[in-house]
C-alpha cells in the first residue's frame, strides 16, 4: 500500500506542477478584469465619473466622449451584486468621485450572474480579491479557450484605455440577435429580484452618503429587441426607476430603450450599441444629465 501511495505521488506530481504553470500562464493573458483593477488602483483618486453594470454600458457609453475624468467598469452580465462590490472597494480612494452611471437594463433586476453567467464569477476572486470567488481557478473555466482563442487573434483589443468595450467590425443580424436577446433576457425571477434590489438600494445609500449622483440609464436598443420584450417584467423595471428618481434626491433615471435618433447603423446586434452608436450616445447623455442635473461630465 505504502509503494503504491508513494508511486501515485510521483504521478501526480508532474500532473500538478503541469496545472499551475497552466493556470500561471492563462493569468498572464490580459483580460479586462484584471485591467480594470489595475487602473482604478492607481487612478480611482483622481476619478470623476464611475460607470457601471452590464455589457449594455460597457459597449454604449465610451469615456473618451466625456469632458471630466470618466472610467467605464461595467462588464459582460455584470450584475448588481458585483456592481456594489467595485464600487464600494475602491471606497478608500475616491477624493472627487461626483457621479456614477448605472445600467438599468431590462433583465436587471431579475438577472443573476449565479444564475445567467456562472463562468465569469471567478475573474471577481481571481483578479479583484472578491472573498467568495479568491482561491478559484481559471483553468477549470469553460470560457478560457475561447479566451486563450481570441488573445491569439492578432490585433483582436477587448477594451480601451478607459474601460469602453472595442466592438468587432463585424456585424450581427439585428432582427435575429434582438429577438434572441429579448427571449434570454426575459426572466421574471422573483427571487433574483428581492436581492437585486438590497444591492440597488445599498448602492444608493453608498451615493448618498458620499454624496454621489447616481445615473439609471436604460440604453437604446434596436426595435427587434424592444418590441419582442414582456410587458410586465418591462413595467415593472420602468416603475421602480420611477419611483427610486422620485423619492431619491441623488437619482436620475434616463430611459433610452426605444430612442428614435438611433437607426439600424448604431448597433452591432439587437440590444449592444456600435462604435458609432456608443460614441453619439455618449454624447446625448452627457447632454441630458448635464441639462437635468446642471453638471459637467
Amino acid at each position: 500500500m505504502k509503494k503504491f501511495i508513494k508511486r501515485l505521488i510521483v504521478f501526480l506530481i508532474p500532473i500538478l506542477i503541469l496545472f499551475i504553470l497552466l493556470e500561471y500562464a492563462i493569468r498572464q493573458i490580459p483580460n479586462t478584469y484584471k485591467y480594470k483593477n489595475e487602473w482604478m488602483s492607481q487612478h480611482a483618486d483622481s476619478l470623476n465619473t464611475l460607470i457601471l453594470g452590464n455589457s449594455h454600458c460597457m459597449s454604449g457609453i465610451n469615456p473618451l466622449y466625456m469632458t471630466n475624468s470618466a472610467f467605464n467598469f461595467a462588464n459582460s452580465s455584470q450584475d448588481l451584486e458585483r456592481d456594489y462590490f467595485v464600487l464600494t472597494k475602491y471606497e478608500n480612494m475616491y477624493n472627487n468621485l461626483k457621479c456614477v452611471i448605472l445600467s438599468f437594463s431590462y433583465c436587471t433586476l431579475q438577472d443573476k450572474m449565479d444564475y445567467t453567467d456562472k463562468s465569469r464569477l471567478k475573474y471577481y476572486g481571481i483578479y479583484m480579491g472578491y472573498e467568495k470567488y479568491k482561491y478559484s481557478v481559471e483553468i477549470t473555466s469553460s470560457i478560457t479557450y475561447e479566451k486563450i482563442k481570441d488573445y491569439l487573434k492578432e490585433g483582436t483589443s477587448q477594451y480601451s484605455p478607459l474601460g469602453f468595450r472595442v466592438n468587432k467590425s463585424s456585424k450581427d443580424n439585428l432582427e435575429v440577435s434582438g429577438i434572441k436577446a429579448a427571449k434570454r433576457h426575459t426572466l421574471n425571477n422573483r427571487k433574483y429580484l428581492d436581492d437585486n434590489l438590497k444591492y440597488l438600494h445599498k448602492i444608493i445609500q453608498f451615493c448618498e452618503d458620499k454624496q454621489i449622483q447616481l445615473i439609471l440609464v436604460t440604453t437604446p436598443t434596436c426595435h427587434s429587441y424592444y418590441e419582442h420584450l414582456d410587458k410586465h417584467q418591462l413595467d415593472q423595471l420602468l416603475s421602480i426607476a420611477k419611483e427610486l428618481d422620485n423619492n431619491h434626491e441623488n437619482v436620475f433615471y434616463f430611459n433610452f430603450l426605444k430612442d428614435d435618433r438611433f437607426n439600424d447603423n448604431d448597433f452591432k446586434d439587437g440590444d449592444h450599441l456600435s462604435e458609432e452608436g456608443a460614441e453619439k450616445f455618449t454624447k446625448i447623455l452627457k447632454d441630458s444629465i448635464r441639462h437635468k442635473l446642471d453638471v459637467k461630465l
